[in-house]
Order: C-alpha cells, then structure tokens, then sequence
C-alpha cells in the first residue's frame, strides 16, 4: 500500500455497527461447541471456543481505538462497566442455579467441589482453578464439573483487565508522533506491541503444549495470542480497507471453510492450543478481515436469521448448555431422551434468559453515570420476572427429581468405612503353585465378617452382589473423593523418588519392592494390614506415571532411573509390580525386568484390574424411580477387558516372574458389576479401585504374593 494509505487515521479501524458475518461466526462457534459436548461430535468442537477469542480480541479492540481516537480519551469506567453489564448477570444467574441444583442432583462431594468452582468462576479466575485439578493426578480421573467451561470466560476477562492499559501505554509513548501528523507511527507502535504478545504467547504455547499438556489448555499466556490475533486484525484496519471487493466474499469462504475443518481435522489427540489452534483461529482472522470496513454481501451462510439468532443468543447459550449436559447425566443416561432433554432444555433456558432477563439488563441505565439523568435501575418488568421465574422452576423441577437420590445417600452415610479393622488370619500353608506360573487366588473372607460383603460374593454361592436397601460401602458421597485418597509416600510428577518401607523390622524379615503408577498405590492398602503377620518388609516405588518399562518415557523417567538402580543394587527377595492396561508396549515390561530377574529375584506381576465406563460409574449416583438400581450398574466384559493388559504377555517372557490374574473377581461371563457384595468396586474412570474393594480383595492378592515367592 501507499505510504499515505499506510498513515491513513487509526479511527478507520472500526465501523460502528454490527457485523452480522461476525455473528454468524459467533453461531458457528457455539454450535460446535454444543454439539460435541452434547453429541461427542463432531471431534474438534472444542474449537469454537478459539473461534470466539478472536472475535473477542477483534471486537474489544475495535472498541477501545473508536472510542480513544473518537473522543481522544478512553473511559475505564464506561469500558468495564459495559463488560460488568454483558458479562456479570447471565453469569451469576447460571452459576447460582448451577450450585443449587448440584446439591440436589449430585453426591455432596461433588456438590461442595461445584461451590468452590463457582467461587472461582464468579472472580475470574477458573481457568486456574480446573489447570489446578487437572494437574492433580487423583482428581483427573473425576468426572467434569458442571461450571469448567467457565475457564474460558476467565481468560477473556482477565485479557480486558490487562489490555486497555497497555492500549493506553502505547498511545502515550506515540503521543509526539500524532501531534506531528504522524499516526502511522502510532498504528505500527500498537500493531508492533500486539504482535509481540502474541508471538511470545505463542510460543509459549508451542513449549507448554509440549511439556504439560494440562496447563497449556488452561492457561492464559498459552491462549492470549489468540485473543491477540483478533487484536492485530482490529488494529489493522486501515489497512484491510484496501482489499478488493470482488474476493471478499471469497477470502471470507475460505476462512470459514478452514473453521469447518478445523472440527473435523483436530482431535483430543492433537497437540493443542499450539500449534493446531492457529488453524481455526487464522481461519477465523481471515473472516474478520475479509469484510472489515467494508459492507457484507454474499455471505448467506452467516447473516440468515437463524445464524444471526444463535450469535446472538451464543454468549447465553454457552453458559447454559455445559451444566445442562452434566446435571442432566445425574438423571437420564446418554440415549436418544437424553439428547432430546438436553438440547431442549438448553435452547429453552436461553431464550427465556435471553429475552427476559440478559436483554433487559444490558438495555437498562444500571451502573451508567448520567448527571443529568436519574439514575434507572434495569425494568425488567413482569415479562422479565416471569421469565426468570421459569429458569428457577427448571431448577426445582430438577431439585425434586433428586429428592430420592439423597435419601439413599444419607442411609448410606451411616457407614464409615475408613473405621472398619481388619482382623488378619494368622499364615497357613502355602497354595500348590502352579507350574505355569500364572496364579488366580481365592478371595477368603475375613474372619468375623460378612461373608459375601465385597470380593468373596462374586465367587461364593448363594451371596448377592447387590442387596437391595442395603448400604453401599463406601457411601455413594465418599467412593469417588474419600476411600483411599492420595498415598502418604508418593512422587510427584517430575519430582526426586519419594520411598517409603513399611512392616516388619526383624532380620529375617522377607524383603519386598513394590513398583508401580496409582494403580499400585491400591495394592499398598491391600498389603498393609499382613505386613507383620508374614514378616515382610514393603518398600515402595509409586510414583506419577512411575511404570517398570524400558525406554523411560514417562513423567517418572529420571525416578524411575534412579529405581532401577536401587531394584538392582538391594538383594530384594521379590518385586512385585503392577500398572494401569494402557500404559505400554510388553516388550518395554520386559526389557526393564530382565536385568532384575538376571540376578535371581523374582517378580510378581499383578494384572491390571478391568477398565471401567464412565456410564457404569454414573449409573451410581444417578436419580432413581421406584427403587435402587445400583445393582444393575457396571461395564460390559467384552468393554472392561478391550484393551489387552501388556503386563500378562510380559510376565510370560521373563523366567522368575509370577502373573497374579485376579479377573475372576471383578467380572462375572457377561459384564464387570460396579457393586459387587454392596462394595463400590471402582472410584473413577481411571480404573483405581476403592479402598474398601481391594481390602476385601486382599486375601487373594496376600496369596498370589506368598505363591510367587515360592515359586522358581
């Protein structure tokens, strides 16, 4: 362009008026996302949480330069109070519902875990909040909270509390060169300022994305250049003025055609925010500049009345559907009532908060200072009231579908199980060991206890997994937060080995290492109470993503360097090991083991438990009609065991290693039960197993240890 085009006044870079192409984008956006969060589809959904940062740092941006060059100032007050009236009340509104009927619908763990999310959704900061739980190892597993896609929001907010002051620097530090006849000066100083956001943010993102993953999703400096893509493109607009009308309508194709794309072509699986997040969010840019300061024509894709609708119902939208989807969960599974209920109700509590509450809101004077004017407060009106009113009578509705739910929860409370005291049988003669190796130990009840209560009932005549009115153990509140919790002696991710020894202390007490990721952690509560009674010295080796295999590649690997010397340095008698089914290839199991076996030590490999639904599990906790029906909940066999263990294949390559296959106890011919003898089997998705289940447990796996020493 021409150097007078170049120069050409800041104020060009927004019209005033809406765009409706953009509002289209703002429909796209939602709908993706509402569609893979509700149907699982389309795969890259999630996107359209990209596609409205740019349009948020366009459109703020826009804002801030038409009001600063207009009017040669820049109200702070009149900024935040237009984002306090946008953002606040539809926000609090559905924060506050969210909370009342999660301590309803939910167990009161999770209900309490809802609070504390909405506290830090309502200043700001939930994007920390859930970057936080999902770096807890024991809490990744859990199911979603209602209010996550509120981490979102906060990133937005938290780039309106930073940007106008740095607009208002930049234009400070060119203020010489405006008085001079000299603006292209300041456009290139806030064009230049912005870029260097956003390619430090995207760097950033590109080394976060790599190393964690987690944090990289959540966190603002990760995902702030994508706000600031639609800065730069605001910024620029004198200089898109340029574009030629006749491919305008083309370039804005092709930006949508790559959003589109970008649904289909990103995953769960992709390395993202950075760099496949710069797919739909250039994409995106592309739309925004393809008509900027020019009129839009051609485009009857984005500006038909139903695309203009959802953008303009998009923000409501967002804030509604996620909770809708999760709540509803607690009280139908996913199936065609589901995605009929859901899409339903998450369009109807919209356009009723939309049209009565949001809309009236945002016309009103609230928060305006006119001192000429009196000061009116929002007329809502009886319109408005009614439809509020409709909102709070889906969430009593919602409430009383739960009543029956919480009183089975509080028959269960009045079992703790963390008192329970295990009474440990004095040794008895070893099991004849099998010539294979390969060991399936019966579960022997306890003395004094139940006798069907936990693992005997799925192998003993006559016992019931499930007996209606019974309590559950551990209760429907605690099984997923409370039974087990995290080990005393573990490492962190990334940290230097934390080991710990328990038992007997005697000289001739049997030496044991025990190696292994959460999943041994469990084993560790099963063991514990047999420690002394067998003279056996435990030493543990746990750890986040500490699995015994070679290469090292995990979040373990310096740690698990430092156990590989120290299995192989001290003269244990047996390394008993286990690991979640996924967690590698068996030629990496062997590999590790074999310098360990070289030396004489024997091995015990524990087979991993089955893999558990995220269905068997909130079949649990989900609202009942007419009875309990907790006994019918669980995954299909064919589902649990999909997903062949590495560890049983790698037991089989090395020659002093003994399987302990305890199958037989957590799934029957036809499915894996989540309650088996009144014990919750499973306390999340992740397949950790309650400590109350694998105590129950603990004979067979106390069998399978003694049988291995034994063995050749």
């Amino acid at each position: 362009m021409t150097a007078p085009e170049m120069a050409r006044p800041i104020s060009a870079a927004a019209k005033p008026g809406q765009r409706r192409d953009l509002q289209g984008m703002r429909a796209v956006a939602v709908l993706a996302v509402f569609a893979d969060h509700l149907f699982e589809w389309p795969p890259g959904g999630f996107v359209g949480v990209d596609v409205f940062f740019v349009l948020s740092g366009f459109f703020i941006t826009g804002l801030l330069i038409r009001e600063r060059t207009t009017s040669r100032t820049l109200s702070f007050q009149n900024f935040y109070v237009r984002r306090v009236k946008r953002i606040l009340p539809s926000a609090i509104l559905v924060l506050v519902v969210t909370v009342l009927v999660s301590y309803v619908l939910l167990p009161a763990a999770r209900a309490k875990e809802t609070l504390v999310d909405a506290l830090w959704a309502a200043i700001f900061a939930a994007n920390y909040r859930f970057q936080a739980v999902g770096a807890d190892y024991f809490q990744q597993d859990l199911p979603p909270s209602p209010l996550q896609h509120y981490w979102s929001l906060s990133i937005e907010e938290q780039f309106y509390f930073v940007w106008p002051f740095l607009l208002v620097a930049i234009f400070a530090l060119t203020r010489r060169h405006a008085r001079t006849g000299k603006p292209g000066i300041r456009q290139w100083g806030l064009f230049g300022g912005m870029f260097g956001v956003v390619a430090a943010s995207f760097g950033w993102a590109m080394y976060l994305t790599a190393t964690n993953p987690n944090a990289a999703y959540f966190s603002t400096f990760a995902r702030v250049w994508e706000l600031g893509v639609g800065a730069l493109i605001a910024i620029a607009g004198p200089w898109l003025i340029g574009i030629p009308d006749a491919i305008r309508p083309a370039l804005a194709y092709l930006g949508l055609a790559g959003v589109v794309a970008s649904l289909f072509l990103i995953d769960s699986s992709a390395q993202f925010p950075a760099p496949w997040a710069a797919l739909p969010v250039l994409s995106t840019a592309l739309v925004v500049a393809s008509f900027h300061g020019a009129e839009v024509r051609g485009m009857a894709l984005l500006t038909n009345p139903v695309a203009r609708y959802f953008g303009d119902t998009s923000y409501t939208l967002y804030l509604w559907h996620w909770p809708v989807i999760i709540l509803l969960l607690a009280v139908v599974p996913r199936g065609p009532l589901f995605y009929v209920v859901g899409l339903a109700l998450a369009l109807v509590l919209t356009a009723v908060t939309y049209r009565y509450y949001e809309s009236p809101i945002r016309g009103s004077n609230w928060l305006l200072d006119r001192p000429t004017a009196k000061r009116h407060r929002p007329t809502i009106g009886l319109a408005g009231w009614s439809g509020v009113a409709a909102v709070m009578v889906v969430a009593v509705v919602m409430s009383i579908l739960g009543i029956r739910h919480n009183e089975m929860i509080a028959a269960a409370k009045e079992i703790d199980e963390q008192s329970v005291v295990i009474d440990v049988p004095a040794p008895t003669a070893l099991a004849a060991v099998s010539e294979s190796r390969v060991v399936t130990p019966a579960v022997t009840p306890l003395p004094n206890a139940d006798p069907c209560f936990g693992a005997p009932a799925m192998t003993t005549p006559n016992c019931s997994l499930r007996t209606p009115g019974a309590p559950l153990r551990p209760s429907l509140d605690d099984f997923a937060t409370k039974d087990g919790g995290t080990p005393t002696c573990w490492t962190e991710k990334d940290q230097p080995l934390n080991s710990c020894t328990y038992g007997y202390r005697g000289p001739d007490a049997t030496r044991i290492a025990l190696v292994g990721d959460s999943h041994g952690s469990k084993v560790l509560v099963a063991l514990a109470p047999y420690l002394e009674v067998y003279k056996w010295r435990l030493t543990t080796y746990l750890g986040w993503g500490c699995v015994w295999r070679s290469p090292l590649d995990s979040p373990c690997t310096t740690t698990m360097e430092d156990i590989q010397e120290k299995l192989l340095a001290q003269n244990y008698d047996l390394v008993l090991t286990t690991a979640a089914r996924d967690a590698g290839d068996p030629g990496d199991f062997v590999r590790a083991w074999q310098p360990v076996a070289a030396k004489g030590t024997r091995i015990a490999v524990l087979a991993d438990n089955p893999a558990v639904s995220e269905e068997s599990l909130a079949c649990l906790t989900r609202v009942s009609f007419g009875g309990d029906k907790t006994g019918g909940c669980g995954t299909p066999r064919a589902e649990a065991l999909a997903q062949v263990d590495p560890l049983i294949y790698a037991a089989s390559r090395v020659p002093t290693a003994t399987l302990i296959d305890l199958t037989p106890h957590y799934c029957n011919a036809d499915r894996c039960p989540s309650v088996i003898g009144n014990a919750i089997v499973y306390s999340d998705v992740g397949g950790h197993l309650t400590a109350t289940y694998i105590r129950s447990l603990a004979p067979a796996i106390v069998e399978g240890v003694r049988q291995a020493l034994v063995s050749g």
